[in-house]
């Protein structure tokens, strides 16, 4: 009898042992797919062709050919990952898409950014400075276009502070939907340069 039952318990003791062993072969690949499917994603607002990015009027901004000139093929520009304050050095160019935050941008190159840009203090294109923007600009602080400065427009601007250009500056709108609003002060010298079609939101420089 206790020889039957020895051999009884033994049975059930490797039964179990089996089970265990597929519980803890099994269920932790369950549970980390389980995990892999509750697990945020997080999304990534550069990448253009994920999700329809509009600007005023519906336009699509990451349609192939949408932006002209140095912008045509901003989907193959880089994310921006550098420090708070962007320059371009002279013989540097940089070109970026997506979303881009900075406190301050400094152009003595050219500089490329298509997409959504926020700068918290000054924009300052020097002597020689290309700055091709494409999508939307909020700049906090002033806007500055010096000597033989370009600053190319194809989209929404908003300068809470000041835009200031100076003697030989030129700015040019790029498109028919591109628009301007100057918070603060416009301060234009002479032999300034507008070009293109624009919307003067504020109705400070026309």
């Amino acid at each position: 009898m206790k020889t039957k039952f020895l051999s009884l318990a033994l049975i059930g003791a490797l039964a179990f042992t089996s089970c265990q062993s597929d519980i803890n072969s099994e269920n932790p690949q369950e549970v980390n797919d389980i995990q892999e499917s509750l697990k945020e994603k997080k999304h990534d607002v550069n990448k253009w062709h994920d999700e329809p990015f509009f600007i005023d009027g519906g336009l699509k901004l990451h349609e192939p050919g949408f932006f002209q000139g140095a912008l045509a093929n901003c989907d193959t520009y880089a994310h921006y990952e550098g420090g708070k304050n962007l320059t371009v050095l002279q013989n540097s160019p940089q070109s970026y898409h997506g979303e881009v935050d900075v406190t301050s941008i400094a152009v003595n190159d050219q500089l490329n950014i298509c997409g959504t840009l926020s700068v918290n203090k000054n924009v300052v294109v020097n002597y020689g400075g290309i700055f091709n923007l494409g999508g939307e600009m909020i700049a906090e602080g002033d806007v500055k276009v010096n000597h033989n400065g370009h600053l190319v427009i194809e989209g929404n601007v908003v300068i809470k502070r000041d835009l200031v250009l100076n003697d030989g500056a030129l700015v040019r709108f790029l498109g028919t939907e591109s628009a301007i609003e100057v918070l603060g002060k416009t301060k234009i010298n002479k032999n300034v340069t507008f070009e293109g079609e624009f919307n003067d939101v504020s109705n400070k420089i026309k």
